[in-house]
């Protein structure tokens, strides 16, 4: 009895006799499968990194959220003396830190509440080093110190005196004994004993200035003060008397900074600033007025460029991982089409004797389908393993329609051959000239709407729909625009191989004329991946490029140089150091206050020498604009430079400290002097003229001669400057941009992309080839049988895809760089810069050359595999594959 193989069986039997096929496309899937799975964790990652990294910027004690309030908080005048004065302003601290939702509670540590007395120097009755003592009540300094030598402090009444201890390092820097009295303001200050720091809570030590060790200040004459921290004992508030007017209540709160991850920065630091724009009140005392104490912190806005330099990354990795997808599934495509073709004789027979479409269908289809579920399957686990990590949805979609673009491909050809067999005994019919034109014209409009789209709605770090399918739209423009001018070149060539001797002149252009599947998916794959080359090296080049502006507009010159002061003999010594070229001086820093008919705020007041400041920045990339008529002393307005922020907001009309100006030049550029956006610069000349008081030199810039090294310039400055000076060269910020792992993310991000794309394109060349391999192979044996060489078969099997590929060549670095115009221009990548303004679109010659020969040494090579295929099929091969068609 015969037993009839259900439909699994008959496809699994299917499968099997094509197995190196089968296997090309398990393995792609799941290559591609495991791709998407592996990404977005990667992503992840270097998100959570730059936000790390923008928190590195910030000292461990900058990143505590600090407040301070007149007084001692919940303490009355009128109470004292008392004891337990901390209980209370601890525990609202608590209770306010407590009331925060998630993630924001969770990022916040323990509270801490100290009080303050106000600081003042307390001189020895001796010679002693200059010193300025803040006086701090800590309830946690038994807790996080050790006693070395004497006795804590006790509450003492303070109209007969005070105790403190200091560190055993600030005592011995201010020559400062045990038992030994100083006074303050008249009241005894005895120094009872001395401490060290204990514990892990050095953050506490490290947020009091000077208590670790004396910090050093300068006066405006440029003597040293030694600042540090004298601990009273903390009951001691509640015997200050009328002392108790000159304290504060100061509070911090640590971050957790090690819990930040890109899950939830976004989220912390909106919260965050929610919290930072209440006062929490602490205890409500009747000397002082009551508005709450107010917490401060840097983090949110570096958390908020952490952010916008993930947010640019994601967008940018969704465009340039469109590239490589469409380009997949141009591969994916080819390979469902030889999948079918490769059944075609089958189907044929299984056709004639009676079988439906429909039955046809499933039957390649399933089998189409079920390849792909395994290699999805596969990549999908072995990304499950690496990463530890359930995919995301978008990941399960690009797996699903990476199984279903090789099934729509099988299905497609099946059903077009066998109708095209049944309706002429020969091929699918071909398409019809106005409905192409009907495509491309949807094509068209659809690409030129989205852009204007894009172009209308500015700069964003968001991905969206219209983002992801520009690549897309703009290769899809780039192969029609391929495919029509593609048949002109070959018919040109073909008219010309006529009038030339040599057979495969003549053979070449004709068979790429007659069979448009040889050039329609390698155009496509050609004009994507090479747009996707194009737009990801001239996207780093712009990115690095904007990256080293940013760097040279905040350094204004080669090398900078801040000090608190600066006087004339150092600036006479900097400008013997060998290689330094010229030395300009920031002369005044000031806050002035600007007004205008429509705006009364703020001004920074920079003033500098205009002439020796051009001479620093002549050749320098970043210059500011500087004119002539800026140094203008003539009566009238004073002449000034302003910045884009300050007109914006002032208008015409503007006077600064009541004096009106006259504005010679306006820019949007960042200036070297500080983080101010609405600033005025003005020459030094008219200093009194717009009302500067305190003028003092506080920063130098400095010009590198031709063949120095503005690092070395840079050490000999801090060598003849001293210890406190702050060098700074372009070249050393440019390095710490690039340090971001956002900026190292996104290279390796678009080289990916480049590398996928060239290996992609291989295959599609590979494949295209492969489907031509019958027909190829079938003509090499009839010039065979005429005598020619197997050798030369090279050139026919480049006549191919060659026109394709060269002509897809221009138009794909077309593509590219309006892919780069359009998405540059549509993303905020002012995160990445660090910049005021947008960067300008950067080319990147050098690398868009090494990738473009790239692309062509791969394009070759996969040629040169192909043509190695087809010289070892044997004549009576060809034959037999002939007949078997027949």
């Amino acid at each position: 009895m015969t037993r009839n193989p259900g439909t699994p069986a008959v496809v699994l039997r299917t499968m099997l006799t094509a197995p190196a096929l089968s296997a090309f496309l398990v393995l792609a899937i799941a290559a591609l499968a495991l791709a998407g799975v592996m990404v977005p964790p990667l992503v992840d990652q270097a998100r959570t990194a730059t936000v790390q990294h923008q928190l590195d910027g910030i000292p461990a004690a900058g990143q505590a959220l600090t407040g301070a309030v007149s007084g001692i908080a919940g303490l009355d005048r009128s109470a004292l003396p008392r004891a337990g004065v901390w209980e209370g302003p601890l525990a609202a601290a608590r209770a306010a830190r407590d009331r925060q939702p998630e993630p924001l509670r969770g990022l916040l540590g323990t509270p801490r509440v100290v009080g303050l007395l106000a600081g003042t120097p307390l001189p020895a009755d001796r010679r002693a080093p200059r010193n300025f003592v803040q006086l701090t009540m800590d309830p946690g300094l038994e807790r996080r110190s050790a006693l070395v030598q004497g006795a804590y402090p006790k509450p003492t009444d303070s109209s007969a005196g005070i105790e403190v201890v200091l560190t055993a390092q600030a005592a011995r820097e201010l020559d400062w004994k045990v038992g030994e009295q100083r006074r303050r303001q008249g009241v005894a200050v005895t120094l009872t004993g001395l401490v060290e720091p204990r514990g892990a809570d050095d953050l506490d030590w490290d947020m009091l200035v000077g208590a670790r060790k004396p910090a050093v200040t300068y006066t405006p004459d440029g003597d040293i003060i030694l600042q540090t921290v004298g601990f009273l004992a903390p009951d001691e508030a509640g015997r200050l008397g009328d002392l108790v007017r000159e304290t504060s209540t100061s509070s911090w709160i640590p971050v957790r900074r090690d819990a930040i991850d890109a899950g939830n920065a976004a989220a912390a630091s909106a919260q965050l600033r929610l919290f930072l724009a209440n006062p929490v009140d602490l205890g409500a005392g009747s000397d002082f007025y009551n508005g709450g104490l107010v917490y401060a912190t840097p983090v949110a806005d570096a958390l908020d460029r952490g952010v916008a330099r993930g947010e640019a990354l994601v967008a940018v990795v969704a465009v340039a991982a469109t590239g490589p997808l469409a380009v997949a599934g141009v591969v994916l495509a080819l390979a469902g089409r030889q999948l079918a073709l490769r059944r075609g004789r089958a189907a044929a027979l299984a056709r004639a004797r009676g079988a439906s479409l429909a039955q046809l269908a499933g039957l390649l289809g399933g089998e189409a389908l079920l390849l792909g579920l395994i290699g999805a399957a596969l990549g999908v686990t072995a990304g499950l393993i690496l990463t530890r990590r359930a995919p995301d949805r978008a990941t399960m979609v690009v797996a699903a329609v990476l199984v279903l673009v090789p099934v729509c491909a099988v299905l497609a050809t099946a059903v077009l051959e066998l109708r095209g067999a049944e309706r002429r005994g020969g091929r699918a019919r071909a398409l019809s000239p106005w409905r192409r034109i009907l495509i491309e014209a949807v094509v068209l409009v659809l690409t030129g709407a989205l852009a204007a789209i894009l172009l209308g709605r500015g700069e964003s770090a968001a991905v969206d729909p219209v983002l992801l399918a520009m690549p897309l739209l703009i290769g899809a423009v780039g192969t029609v625009l391929v495919l029509r001018l593609l048949p002109l070149l070959l018919e040109a060539l073909h008219r010309t191989s006529a009038r030339r001797a040599g057979l495969i002149a003549l053979l070449g252009p004709a068979r790429a004329l007659r069979d448009a599947a040889l050039r329609t998916a390698p155009a496509l794959a050609a004009v994507i991946g090479i747009a996707v080359a194009v737009f990801s090296v001239a996207f780093a080049a712009t990115v690095s490029d904007g990256a080293a502006r940013t760097a040279r507009d905040s350094t204004g010159a080669d090398v900078a140089v801040s000090l608190p002061y600066i006087d004339d003999d150092q600036i006479a010594a900097v400008r013997t150091i060998p290689g330094v070229a010229a030395v300009a001086t920031l002369d005044a820093d000031e806050i002035g206050q600007g007004a205008s008919p429509v705006a009364t705020d703020r001004v920074r007041i920079y003033a500098l020498d205009r002439d020796a400041f051009v001479r620093v920045q002549q050749g320098f990339d970043g210059a500011l604009p500087l004119p002539a008529a800026l140094a203008s002393t003539s009566g009238g307005a004073i002449p000034v430079v302003a910045s884009e922020a300050l007109i914006a907001q002032f208008g015409g009309g503007l006077t600064v400290n009541g004096h009106a100006v006259r504005i010679v030049a306006r820019t949007a550029q960042q200036a070297p002097f500080g983080a101010a956006e609405k600033w005025v610069i003005v020459d030094r000349a008219n200093i009194g003229r717009i009302g500067v008081v305190s003028p003092s030199v506080s920063r130098l810039f400095v010009s590198v001669g031709q063949g120095h090294d503005p690092a070395e310039v840079g050490k000999a400055l801090r060598a003849r400057l001293g210890p406190s000076a702050d060098v700074v060269t372009a070249a050393q910020l440019i390095a710490q941009a690039s340090s971001d792992p956002a900026f190292a993310a996104l290279h390796a991000a678009l080289n990916a992309a480049i590398g996928i794309v060239a290996i992609l394109l291989a295959l599609t060349i590979v494949q295209t080839l492969a489907l031509g391999s019958t027909a190829r192979a079938r003509l090499m044996a009839l010039l065979r049988a005429v005598g020619y060489p197997r050798r030369r078969v090279l050139p026919l099997v480049a006549w191919e895809v060659g026109p394709a590929l060269l002509v897809a060549l221009p138009v794909g670095v077309l593509c590219g760089a309006a892919m780069a115009g359009l998405v540059v221009g549509g993303l905020d990548l002012r995160g990445f810069t660090g910049g005021e303004s947008p960067p300008a679109l950067s080319p990147g010659a050098g690398g868009l050359a090494v990738v473009l020969l790239g692309f062509v040494l791969v394009a070759a090579l996969a040629v040169l595999l192909a043509t190695a295929t087809a010289v070892r099929l044997r004549s009576a091969d060809a034959i037999r594959m002939t007949d078997e068609e027949a």
